[in-house]
């Protein structure tokens, strides 16, 4: 399912445009209201990858950290 990169994306362009505002000439009332309107964005987003996102196939003591090839040497 595509939706999750979809609103990752969109949430990204939305912070690195808020980020950039100022630099870019951007009013003061757009900057603010950027402002509060972004904890919603990132709720959803995190709502979507919570919701669509696929599981890790490994358990933690498999894999303790799934972005690299670490294994968990616990006892």
């Amino acid at each position: 399912m595509k939706k999750p990169f979809v609103i990752i994306s969109f949430a990204t362009l939305f912070i690195l445009i808020y980020h950039l505002a100022p630099y870019i000439g951007v009013s003061d009332e757009f900057v603010i209201g950027m402002f509060i309107l972004s904890p919603f964005i990132l709720l959803y987003m995190v709502y979507v990858i919570l919701k669509f996102g696929k599981p890790s196939e490994f358990t933690f003591d498999e894999k303790f950290y799934d972005d690299t090839d670490h294994e968990c040497t616990g006892d």
